[in-house]
């Protein structure tokens, strides 16, 4: 700290940002150095800390230009903002640099490695262009030749920066970064060789992993030190290191109590003895410096409690700065975030950062924006959307998180539900948190595709914290998966899956049903009722209905299954994981085997009987329709080859199809189908960059190397371009979940949601309220195809501008979700 104070030698009356209505100014020293007291205190990594300071000191050097000058001196007096980002303020930055630093290799590399993160401060760049936009920008031309072909009055600005910075310490600066990029490079190399050919990735990668990490230091540092100038608040302070350990420590006093409560509460079965081995086993794990674990437990072994205890117990013992818990399921990560605030004993301690979080206090809710723009909170609960957005995005919100995954544990639960496109960029992500970034990895699940090695872009040294984990799988054995596919040559018609449905029914009192499409779970459904007892309840769950509904749905479930009446559920894969229901009974489509296993977790889930039954079905084609939807048939077509397997060597799967050898077997066989589109994750742009995978991409990018390579083939300079990657054409494309083009449609559901949807069409609300509205309208949004939209047609208006889709109230039905059709209340009774 003391030489960044005397790093800036002279204040300056060059303005940084204005205030129009308050008239106030804050200059290019004070944005600097307050950025440089935030950068400090927030990098995660040593090896960074020199190379971020450079990056903060050069990133709005173009700022003294006269012209930046006389654009602000005019939002100022008169409130014109015309030019907003017209005036490139960041070319500047890494030209001074370029003047400083030699052309020698190594100097070469540090220089394009700031520089990019310079440039990219407002937004993310392509190393190499890679399409010709007819102005300035030539495919084939680095990012570098860009910039420095820009006409900048550089003795200006250079001699005004060196007034503000000294020029001595900013050259020892970039000698010592060049040494710890130098490190960073060697770290790097020494990674990439254990494995040949790829096998843990390549240095590219996770040199662009580097750079991710730099931006989001410099674009938090940035973005905070400028709103706290705007609204006159002071810069915030991290949580301090003895701070953050006391939490630990109380938090593991908490837990232990909790945990005493619940046992002599007697909320557990007689399987306490084997969840309490699996929670020692995860603590004395805690207590090694290893940091990438699988957790293969089965469903209802306390892995949400044993992976929390192991989590508190790392952080104690390495001082780390957060947990997360992630999970691909809203539901899940309600329920989880919920037990976790439970055991910990403290909710300002747990930050739950999901679309369905909803704050009724107004200033509450700004305090809760504020903590989900960098997730600056001891324990985190987030979504997989969320997460692996802060890794791959191009937004900078998603960007200006990342640093905080450093020196952290991150718990990944239920992982075999991540999107299995993006199986390698996960490998990659989850090696550099564990290899550089000094953050603990566990990864949660029953089923495990970690299982199954790929050619290239494997998790690296990932230990199983579980030896033994055949023992658990015996003694938390609840279910018989049967295989009752060959029941129907050809598959089950609606009347046969019905007839099923109800002989089992009637054995059991209670049955679910997981079928692979929302039309054929509406469906069946309304057969179901056209032949329901008066002392059956039939239930539908589905995602044509709204989260608020669904939750609604499941609540008066849980209810019904406790008071023990008879009921059946239809649902689609929604159900499959973090739901806490029980049916003595369940049904599931053909589908992958991590979906059967995890449609099994709904039966028998406490052990209510000594052994549930699981069905396998399969229905005919026509009826689930899945020409549409690829992977669901792929993986059909992997268990059906498991079941064939399983039928002639059933002592090869261990006699059962949810053991480790079944799910293994399954996994190779799926991954082996077509492994570059089930796990290369190719890009979507079709005809314009076909069959190119996104790690390319975001690595040695031999696509853009090409094009390099053929604009200067009569170069003088065969030196090729350090940074090399296509980060913006990644990220643009990267996509946790495929949209599929759907469009969002609210429904009035209730009474909140009416007063939402009216506080968005009243002209004089607040932006403010109209913010919180949306917010909360989260919870009353269907995702519809462009198909149903079209045929709802008239049913939907819209609001704000036409970008707020409202559905009409009649085309809705609490039990089944959006109507085709309306519905006439006049005509109910």
């Amino acid at each position: 700290m003391e030489i960044n104070k005397s790093v800036l030698i002279k204040k300056d009356n060059y303005l940084a940002h204005v205030v129009y209505e308050t008239k106030q100014t804050q200059t290019i020293y004070a944005h600097i150095g307050g950025m440089l007291k935030l950068a400090e205190q927030n990098c995660p990594i040593e090896i960074l800390s020199n190379i971020v300071t450079i990056t903060v000191l050069l990133h709005d050097a173009g700022k003294l230009s006269d012209e930046f000058y006389m654009y602000m001196k005019n939002i100022l007096e008169k409130n014109e903002d015309t030019k907003r980002g017209q005036i490139d303020h960041s070319s500047a930055g890494g030209g001074i640099l370029k003047k400083i630093i030699s052309n020698e290799k190594d100097e070469r590399e540090i220089y394009e490695f700031i520089s990019y993160a310079i440039y990219s401060h407002h937004g993310l760049n392509d190393c190499i262009v890679l399409k010709d936009d007819g102005r300035d920008k030539k495919s084939g031309e680095s990012l570098y030749e860009v910039r420095n072909r820009k006409q900048i009055d550089y003795s200006q600005i250079e001699d005004r920066f060196f007034r503000i910075c000294d020029r001595k310490i900013l050259f020892n600066y970039i000698e010592e970064a060049r040494i710890d990029f130098l490190d960073i490079c060697k770290n790097v190399g020494k990674f990439t060789s254990k494995g040949e050919n790829g096998y843990y990735g390549e240095n590219y990668f996770y040199i662009g992993m580097y750079e991710r990490l730099l931006l989001s230091l410099l674009i938090d540092s940035d973005w905070t030190d400028t709103s706290c100038f705007m609204k006159g608040e002071p810069l915030p302070e991290r949580i301090s290191d003895n701070k953050i350990y006391e939490i630990w420590k109380q938090s593991i006093i908490n837990y232990k109590n909790h945990l005493k409560n619940l046992i002599e509460n007697g909320k557990y079965s007689p399987l306490n003895t084997y969840r309490n081995e699996i929670s020692d086993i995860c603590y004395r794990a805690s207590q090694g410096k290893h940091n990438l674990y699988r957790l293969s437990v089965p469903t209802g072994s306390g892995k949400t409690l044993s992976s929390l205890r192991f989590a508190l117990n790392h952080a104690l013992k390495f001082r780390k700065k957060h947990i997360y818990y992630v999970s691909s399921y809203n539901s899940l990560l309600e329920q989880n975030a919920k037990e976790i605030r439970e055991a910990i004993g403290n909710c300002e301690w747990v930050l739950e950062h999901h679309c369905n979080v909803m704050m009724e206090d107004e200033e509450k809710e700004t305090e809760y924006l504020k903590l989900t723009e960098n997730w600056d909170s001891p324990i985190i609960a987030t979504t997989a959307v969320q997460m692996l957005n802060t890794l791959y995005s191009s937004k900078k919100s998603s960007i200006r998180r990342m640093y905080n995954l450093c020196n952290s544990v991150i718990i990944f639960d239920e992982v075999q539900a991540f999107p299995v496109q993006h199986t390698e960029l996960f490998h990659l992500a989850v090696n550099f948190l564990t290899e550089f970034c000094n953050t603990a990895v566990v990864l949660c699940s029953a089923t495990q595709p970690s299982l199954v090695n790929l050619p290239c872009n494997n998790l690296y040294n990932c230990v199983e914290m579980i030896e033994n984990q055949k023992l658990y799988l015996d003694k938390f054995k609840r279910v018989e998966i049967i295989n009752k596919t060959d029941l129907v040559s050809g598959g089950m018609n609606f009347d046969q899956l019905n007839d099923f449905v109800w002989q089992n029914f009637q054995r059991h009192l209670s049955v679910l049903i997981v079928l692979n499409t929302k039309k054929s779970a509406k469906f069946i459904y309304e057969k179901l009722m056209e032949s329901c007892p008066d002392n059956c309840e039939v239930y539908h769950l589905s995602t044509n209905m709204c989260a608020k509904n669904r939750q609604e749905e499941l609540e008066q479930i849980r209810k019904s299954l406790k008071d023990k009446k008879r009921i059946i559920c239809v649902s689609t894969q929604l159900i499959e994981a973090g739901v806490d229901l029980s049916f003595a009974c369940v049904i599931r489509s053909l589908a992958g085997i991590d979906n059967i296993i995890q449609s099994a977790g709904r039966c028998n889930r406490h052990k209510e009987t000594e052994i549930g039954e699981v069905y396998i079905v399969e229905l005919e084609d026509k009826l689930e329709n899945l020409d549409r939807l690829p992977e669901i048939r792929k993986a059909q077509d992997a268990t059906k080859k498991v079941l064939d397997f399983y039928k002639r060597n059933p002592e090869l799967l261990n006699h059962s199809l949810d053991s480790e050898e079944s799910i293994r077997k399954y996994y190779e066989i799926y991954l082996g189908i077509d492994v570059n589109i089930l796990t290369v994750r190719r890009t979507q742009y079709k005809s314009k960059i076909p069959d190119k995978a996104l790690d390319d991409f975001l690595g040695m990018n031999t696509m853009g190397l090409k094009a390099y390579k053929e604009m200067h083939l009569n170069s003088k300079d065969k030196k090729f371009p350090f940074m090399r990657q296509a980060f913006k054409m990644a990220g643009d494309e990267y996509k946790v979940i495929a949209d599929d083009e759907k469009i969002n449609v609210v429904i009035p559901y209730d009474e909140k949601a009416k007063l939402a949807i009216k506080i968005l069409e009243n002209n004089t609300a607040s932006i403010e309220k109209k913010k919180r509205a949306l917010r909360q309208l989260q919870l009353y949004s269907v995702g519809i195809s462009q198909y149903l939209r079209e045929k709802l047609n008239d049913a939907i208006y819209s609001i704000g501008d036409g970008e707020i889709l409202i559905l009409n109230e009649g085309y809705y039905d609490k039990k089944v979700g959006i109507l085709e059709e309306p519905k006439f209340s006049f005509l109910e009774f």
